[in-house]
C-alpha cells in the first residue's frame, strides 16, 4: 500500500510534524506525554525487544500500552492480544506463539508461573525532557507485514486468532476518522480528549483509543474509567470538547447514578447491541450524539448509526455488504474481502442496512423463536438489574428453559417475572435466577460461553449437594 501521511505514527521531519509532535498525546495525571516523547520511548523499550518475539502487551496503562504498541511496531514483531484478562486465555494463546514475551508495566501484574510458559518484562515509561530531532523518530514500517493478532470474544464458542497489519489498521482509523468528522460537531479537530472506558487489548479499544490518536493526533486519557464517578472525574480532567468511548453497560450506569459528564462532544458505543431508547436517554444527559459502531474483530469497523434516530446502519466509505444464506459478505478497504459475517442483514434502498440478528444466536424454546442479543437488549431495561444475561443450558432438551444471571442486588422475583411477563412469550421467562459478584466480562465486556457454562455447572453443584 502507499505511505500514508502520519506524522504521528511516523514522525517524519517537517515543520507541520514539529507542530503535532510536541502537541499533547496521552493526559497522565501527573504528566501529558507529547507525541515526541512517546516515540523516544518507543525506541528506549523497542532496544530491549527481539524482533523474534511475539510480544504480549499486557501494559494497564494507556502510556505503557502505547509505548509497547509502537516499540512492537519498531522492531517489526508480532505482537499479540489475549481474548480476555482471564488466566486459562492467556496460557492458552502462549502456548500457541512462538518464543513468547510478555510485556507488562506494573510489577503487580506479574503472575508467580509466567516463567514456565514466557519471557516476561516489566516496563515503566518515563517521559523525557531532552528534544529529539525529528529525523531520529522516523521510521518506516512494513504495512502490509502481519503484525498484531488478536481474538475473537469467544462469546458463541472458542476465542479465533485474527491477523492484522499495519496498513490496515491505518486505514480503518482513517476511514474512521472520516466518518467522526461528519457525525461530531466540530469534527475530531474539535475534540479535546478521548476517554475510553474499554480496554486496548480488544479490537474497539485498538480502533478508538490506539489507532485513532495515532493517525489523528487526537490525545487519550490515562485512565480506564468504569464506574460513572469515575468516568465524571475522567471528563473532568480533559480540556472542552471529549469523546466518550465505551459498551452500552458503561452508557446504562451513567444513566441510571444521574452523573453528568462535562463537556461531552460524543459517545461512542460498541461490542453489544444498544436499544434506542438508552441512546435517547444518553443523548438528553450528555447533550451530544450517542453513536453505535458496528463491526468485527475480523474487519474492525464496517458502518456506524446514531441510534436513538436511527434503526438502520450507515456503511463506512468503501464497505459493501450482501446477504447469503447463512449471513452476509461485506467487503472494504481495511481488511481482506470478503468476509462472512454471521449476522443476517436486510439492504435499504439508500446504501444501509438493518440487522436481523444471527443464526447462531436464534434460540427455540417450546416451539417458539427468539434471538439471545435482542433478550440481553430488553434486559438492559430490566428495573434493579445492574448487571445481567440470560443463558440457555446446552442439554438439547426440549423442555429446556432460560436461565438469568446477573450481578448486583437480589433482584424480587415475583416482581422480574411481571416485568418480563409484560414483555416476553411465557416461553422465555427464565426457570432460574443466578446471582453472582459479578459477571466475567472482558475489557470490551463480553462474556464468553465457556464462563456462563461454568457458572451455571457451579450452580447445579450447589444445588446438588442441598
Amino acid at each position: 500500500m502507499n505511505k500514508p501521511a502520519l506524522p504521528h505514527l511516523l514522525g517524519p521531519p517537517s515543520a507541520a510534524a514539529t507542530v503535532d509532535l510536541d502537541g499533547p498525546a496521552v493526559i497522565g495525571t501527573l504528566h501529558t506525554w507529547t507525541w515526541r516523547q512517546i516515540h523516544a520511548a518507543a525506541i528506549e523499550l523497542a532496544v530491549q525487544i527481539d524482533p523474534a518475539f511475539t510480544l504480549c502487551n499486557l501494559c494497564n496503562s494507556r502510556v505503557g500500552f502505547l509505548v509497547t504498541w509502537l516499540a512492537a511496531l519498531r522492531r517489526g514483531c508480532l505482537q499479540l492480544l489475549p481474548p480476555s484478562g482471564g488466566h486459562a486465555d492467556l496460557l492458552a494463546v502462549l502456548e500457541s506463539s512462538e518464543d513468547p514475551c510478555i510485556v507488562v508495566d506494573d510489577p503487580r501484574s506479574l503472575k508467580p508461573d509466567w516463567p514456565d510458559h514466557a519471557r516476561y518484562l516489566v516496563h515503566v515509561p518515563a517521559p523525557s525532557s531532552s528534544h529529539i530531532p525529528d529525523a531520529d523518530l522516523a521510521w518506516s514500517p512494513d504495512w502490509d507485514a502481519p503484525l498484531v493478532r488478536l481474538y475473537t470474544s469467544g462469546s458463541t464458542g472458542t476465542p479465533e486468532p485474527q491477523i492484522k497489519t499495519l496498513g490496515q489498521l491505518v486505514l480503518g482509523a482513517q476511514l474512521l476518522g472520516a466518518r467522526l468528522d461528519e457525525d461530531i460537531d466540530g469534527g475530531l479537530a474539535g475534540l479535546g480528549g478521548i476517554v475510553c472506558s474499554v480496554a486496548p487489548q480488544h479490537m474497539f479499544g485498538i480502533e478508538t483509543s490506539v489507532m485513532l490518536p495515532l493517525v489523528h493526533g487526537v490525545p487519550v486519557l490515562d485512565r480506564c474509567p468504569l464506574l460513572p464517578a469515575d468516568v465524571r472525574a475522567a471528563f473532568e480532567s480533559c480540556a472542552d470538547g471529549v469523546a466518550w468511548i465505551a459498551t452500552p453497560l458503561h452508557l446504562r450506569a451513567v444513566e441510571r447514578s444521574g452523573e453528568v459528564l462535562p463537556s461531552c462532544r460524543a459517545a461512542i458505543a460498541s461490542t453489544m447491541p444498544l436499544a434506542a431508547a438508552l441512546a435517547s436517554e444518553i443523548e438528553a444527559r450528555l447533550g451530544a450524539p450517542v453513536l453505535e459502531i458496528y463491526g468485527s474483530t475480523e474487519t474492525g469497523v464496517i458502518a456506524m448509526r446514531r441510534t436513538a434516530h436511527e434503526a438502520h446502519w450507515r456503511p463506512l466509505q468503501g464497505v459493501r455488504i450482501e446477504p447469503v444464506a447463512d449471513g452476509a459478505w461485506v467487503w472494504g478497504m481495511h481488511f481482506p474481502s470478503p468476509q462472512v459475517l454471521a449476522d443476517h442483514i436486510a439492504p435499504d434502498e439508500r446504501g444501509g442496512f438493518a440487522l436481523l440478528g444471527r443464526q447462531a444466536d436464534l434460540i427455540k424454546i417450546g416451539g417458539r423463536r427468539a434471538s439471545l442479543a435482542s433478550l440481553n437488549q430488553l434486559l438492559q431495561e430490566l428495573p434493579g438489574l445492574d448487571d445481567g444475561v440470560f443463558y440457555l443450558p446446552a442439554t438439547h432438551e426440549p423442555a429446556e428453559r432460560l436461565v438469568l444471571i446477573h450481578a448486583g442486588e437480589p433482584l424480587d422475583r415475583t416482581a422480574t417475572e411481571v416485568w418480563l411477563r409484560q414483555r416476553l412469550d411465557t416461553a422465555f421467562l427464565p426457570r432460574a435466577i443466578i446471582r453472582v459478584d459479578r459477571l466475567p466480562r472482558s475489557g470490551a465486556g463480553k462474556i464468553s460461553r465457556s464462563s456462563l457454562n461454568e457458572i451455571y455447572a457451579a450452580w447445579l453443584a450447589k444445588r446438588s449437594v442441598r
